[in-house]
C-alpha cells in the first residue's frame, strides 16, 4: 500500500506539468481572483469598519495590542482578521472547483491514458457531486471555526488546521475520483478499506499547499510585491490542489483495477 502511494503521487507530479492540466489549474486562479476583486471592491470597507468596531469594544484585546507596540491595533488588526479570512474563503473556493470541475477531467484522463480497460459502472451526476463537496466544505468550514481557540496552542495549531483540511480534501477528492467509474457497493467498500491511506494522503496534501505562504517571508518585499504575492500564491495552491487530485485518481483508480482483478472468493 506504501508503495502505491508514493508511485501514485510520482505519476501525479508528472501528469500535472502536463499543459492540460497546468491549464486546468488556472481556472480555479482565475475564479478567485474574480471573486476576491469583486469582495474588495464592494465589501471591505465595510467589512473593515464592522471588524474595527468589534475590536474596539474588546478593551483587553486593545490592552494587550498596545502593550505589543501597535500604533493603531484596531485599524491593524481589522484589516489581518478580514483578509485571513477572504484568503481561507478563496482557498476553500479553489478546493470547491477543483473538486467539482478539475476532478472529473483529471479522472477521464488518466483513466484513458493509464487504465484504457477500466469500465464505467457509475453515472454520478455533477450535481450530487457538487452537493457532496458542498457538504464537505461546510462540515469542514465548521470544523475550522469551532478549533480556532486551538489554533493558538503551537503544536496543535500546527495539527489541527491541516488535519481538518485534509479530511476534507479525502472526503471531496476520493469521492469525486470514483465517481464515474465505481459503483456504489465498490466505492463504499474501497473508502472503507483505505480511509486512513486517504487521510494520510489529504494531510499531506494540506501541508503542501501550505507552502506558498512561505513566499510572505519576504520582509519588506512582501509588502511591495503582495498583489503579486497574492496572486503567485493563489496559483501555487491551485496547482498543489491539482496535484492532490491526480494523486487521488491514480490511487484509487489503481486500487479499484486490482480490486476487480482479484474478486472476492465465494
Amino acid at each position: 500500500m506504501g508503495r502505491l502511494i508514493l508511485q501514485s503521487a510520482w505519476r501525479a507530479l508528472l501528469d500535472t506539468m502536463r499543459a492540460r492540466m497546468l491549464t486546468l489549474s488556472l481556472l480555479p486562479l482565475a475564479a478567485a481572483g474574480i471573486l476576491g476583486a469583486l469582495g474588495y471592491a464592494l465589501f471591505w470597507d465595510e467589512w473593515t469598519t464592522s471588524a474595527r468596531l468589534w475590536i474596539g469594544s474588546q478593551g483587553w484585546m486593545l490592552d494587550v495590542l498596545q502593550a505589543l507596540g501597535w500604533s493603531q491595533p484596531a485599524r491593524g488588526l481589522a484589516s489581518i482578521i478580514v483578509a485571513a479570512l477572504g484568503i481561507v474563503a478563496l482557498l476553500l473556493l479553489s478546493l470547491l472547483l477543483v473538486s467539482a470541475f478539475v476532478m472529473p477531467s483529471a479522472a477521464a484522463f488518466v483513466a484513458r491514458s493509464r487504465y484504457a480497460q477500466l469500465r464505467r459502472r457509475s453515472t454520478t451526476p455533477l450535481v450530487k457531486s457538487l452537493l457532496w463537496s458542498i457538504g464537505v466544505t461546510a462540515a469542514g468550514t465548521v470544523l475550522l471555526a469551532v478549533s480556532l481557540p486551538l489554533w493558538i496552542i503551537p503544536v496543535i495549531g500546527l495539527a489541527i488546521a491541516p488535519l481538518i483540511w485534509g479530511w476534507m480534501t479525502a472526503k471531496m477528492f476520493a469521492f469525486d475520483a470514483l465517481a464515474s467509474f465505481a459503483s456504489g457497493v465498490e466505492r463504499r467498500q474501497i473508502l472503507r478499506s483505505h480511509r486512513w491511506p486517504l487521510l494520510a494522503m489529504g494531510v499531506a496534501c494540506s501541508y503542501l499547499g501550505m507552502l506558498p505562504t512561505l513566499l510572505f517571508g519576504l520582509g519588506w518585499w512582501a509588502l511591495a510585491l503582495l498583489p503579486v504575492l497574492i496572486l503567485l500564491s493563489l496559483w501555487l495552491y491551485a496547482l498543489a490542489v491539482t496535484f492532490a487530485a491526480l494523486w487521488f485518481v491514480h490511487y484509487l483508480l489503481a486500487t479499484l483495477v486490482a480490486m476487480r482483478a482479484c474478486p472476492p472468493s465465494v
